[in-house]
């Protein structure tokens, strides 16, 4: 489902990911652990195509993260080709706007269920 291959971001001098590989598969669970400052929101936002990646590729369910090939080269998406592509992609940032009466499960599918009329049930 998700694909890393040698992920780079970095800003200015600063390499915060240096050459990530990550495969999760559909309906599994993943977890990233490791100290502040470690490069773990910023590779969730690359997933998101919120960052931007320097180096390596990232895909999502098969398609490539902000980007499309064509003729044998990398062309980022139009904004709003992203957005599209980001609807498909459920996160929840860490601590901002989470609804406090509810769990994690039911923040994730609040998205799915409210706006793009998923029933409660599928979206579980």
């Amino acid at each position: 489902m998700v694909h890393a291959e040698g992920v780079r971001k970095r800003y200015g001098k600063l390499e915060v990911l240096k050459g990530v590989d990550l495969t999760v598969r559909r309906g599994s669970v993943c977890c990233l652990l490791g100290p502040s400052g470690s490069g773990k929101s910023t590779f969730l936002r690359c997933i998101n195509h919120l960052e931007k990646v320097d180096g390596g590729r990232l895909t999502v369910d098969g398609e490539l993260v902000g980007y499309r090939r064509h003729g044998g080269k990398l062309h980022e998406l139009r904004e709003r080709e992203v957005a599209e592509r980001r609807r498909d992609i459920g996160m929840v940032f860490q601590r901002f706007n989470l609804f406090p009466h509810m769990t994690a499960l039911e923040n994730v599918i609040e998205a799915p269920v409210r706006v793009a009329g998923v029933p409660r049930a599928r979206a579980r």
